[in-house]
């Protein structure tokens, strides 16, 4: 079919497409908004046509009449390509399409609860029931200040401007951050929302792609890189292990939470003036430079009286035990 005769067959189509889709609303449905563990939908009706219709290569200068005939409408195919029996050999047709917007996740990106500012998507794990991302407890469980099915959004509340931030997830577990407890860690994760198409589970962007089974020694890290929302990738070593007594505020000044961590690891920036992160990073993965094997799971930190900042952190098999995960094989 020349290009001239396919376009006016499609405006013939099309005209059709839209006249047939108050038969098919009912039929057609799609994602509102997403809350704690449900979802409300929506029927759209006019304007909405029962395909999509455009122009599909043929052979040499010949085209094709492309029909995209969408999921929900195929009763209506007969309808849509009646009288056109002497052009089905012109006819690019398929069926059930639902086309949706592709959201990759990459790990390091920002994300977080629908009520924080923004922290980082420190990677993804499995167990027997799926897949998750992991993060911090204060980035995926508001400190405690949540429900079941949150929504986990991305980039986090503070990164998404004017824009409403994408819910790439839902609240799963998290280990609840305890006032009296000393051996528990600041983790959380979360399940993946209908946005999520794709996930990366090994390539970290800046650094590589990283080894599938974490690190068994802590003490056999020297070298480290990590990926996070705010300062990106950088560089640092391992400062101290085996650190009991770390002690953060995850309340207000006027209003304290205070949480202490036994037996964790201490992180400076490669040189003095450079730290190893910042605030928005927590969440973020650990690991090791020279093995490419997951080490530990960052949280927070701040600077000494000589002005060089040192990150905490939990060792990463730590965190794997006790949220019942591991990372994607």
């Amino acid at each position: 079919m020349k290009l001239s005769s396919c376009r006016a067959l499609k405006l013939e189509i099309q005209e059709k497409a839209y006249s047939l889709s108050s038969r098919s609303a009912s039929a057609r449905r799609y994602p509102l908004a997403r809350g704690a563990g449900r979802q409300r939908r929506l029927s759209v009706r006019e304007p909405t046509p029962i395909a999509a219709v455009g122009i599909a290569p043929g052979k040499g200068d010949e085209y094709k009449l492309a029909v995209r005939l969408y999921q929900g409408c195929e009763r209506q195919q007969k309808a849509l390509l009646k009288d056109l029996d002497r052009h089905m050999g012109e006819i690019d047709l398929v069926t059930g399409i639902r086309y949706q917007p592709r959201t990759t996740l990459t790990a390091g990106g920002s994300i977080g609860h629908y009520r924080i500012t923004a922290g980082t998507l420190g990677g993804f794990v499995e167990d027997a029931d799926g897949y998750y991302m992991l993060s911090n407890n204060h980035v995926f469980a508001n400190s405690n200040q949540c429900f079941h099915g949150d929504p986990i959004v991305a980039p986090g509340p503070l990164d998404a401007g004017q824009a409403t931030p994408k819910i790439v997830g839902l609240l799963d577990r998290y280990i609840p951050l305890s006032k009296t407890k000393v051996d528990g860690v600041d983790a959380a994760l979360a399940t993946f929302s209908e946005e999520v198409e794709f996930f990366e589970p090994w390539d970290y962007s800046g650094i590589g792609v990283i080894d599938k089974t974490p690190m068994s020694d802590r003490f056999a890290v020297s070298r480290v890189i990590k990926r996070g929302r705010t300062t990106g990738v950088t560089r640092g070593t391992v400062s101290a292990f085996e650190l009991d007594g770390i002690q953060l505020n995850y309340g207000s000044e006027s209003d304290p939470a205070i949480v202490t961590f036994n037996d964790q690891i201490e992180l400076v920036g490669a040189t003095r003036s450079k730290a190893f992160s910042a605030g928005g990073d927590s969440g973020s993965f650990i690991i090791d430079r020279d093995t490419l094997k997951v080490y530990a799971l960052l949280y927070g930190g701040g600077p000494d009286s000589q002005g060089i900042d040192r990150t905490v952190a939990h060792f990463m098999p730590d965190v794997f035990r006790q949220l019942g995960v591991g990372l994607v094989q």
